[in-house]
């Protein structure tokens, strides 16, 4: 803006500078031939300098309208990632609680040994340890779908999210 407002003051003082001249050649009497017409040439390359300088900032002025584009884009995609990385997270959370039984697992693993030991003992103890056996089996099973469940899904979020990651890894154009 400010380059175009000094190429139109400099047009105005060569347009002054010309009807300055043609004054002078009119009271002096002096017609300089060949004069008028450099001077002519040098204020139409100036106004051509200032068109070119206007179509060149106009130009740049879209460029700079389509990056800050691109970079809104981009902050979508940065946005949508996180909120997949907050899911994700939820669930290895989730995960987490789930191997933290693990050892709860392993106690009633234990429990079960000692209870067929008790079956070679007593036969009427036999039908017990089996109730027993048939619940934590249980309980191990439904941990174990629940897990499953969790891991697909987590399996899913992580599909989208290369989905989101290989856009946002592609060039701008």
């Amino acid at each position: 803006m400010i380059e175009r407002d000094r190429l139109e003051a400099l047009t105005e003082l060569m347009v002054e500078l010309e009807m300055d001249l043609d004054r002078s050649d009119v009271l002096t009497g002096r017609h300089r031939r060949g004069l008028a017409p450099w001077v002519r040439i040098l204020i139409a390359l100036v106004a051509l300098l200032a068109l070119s300088n206007l179509y060149f900032v106009n130009d740049l002025t879209d460029e700079v309208r389509v990056v800050i584009t691109r970079m809104q884009e981009m902050n979508r995609l940065f946005t949508r990632v996180s909120e997949r990385m907050d899911e994700m997270s939820v669930e290895v959370d989730a995960i987490e609680r789930n191997v933290f039984l693990l050892p709860v697992v392993a106690e009633q693993m234990g429990e079960m040994a000692s209870h067929v030991r008790s079956m070679e003992q007593s036969v009427a103890s036999m039908g017990q340890a089996t109730g027993r056996l048939d619940g934590s089996v249980a309980a191990m099973k439904t941990s174990v779908h629940e897990m499953a469940v969790r891991f697909h899904g987590l399996n899913q979020r992580i599909g989208a999210m290369s989905v989101d990651v290989d856009q946002m890894a592609r060039p701008l154009p």
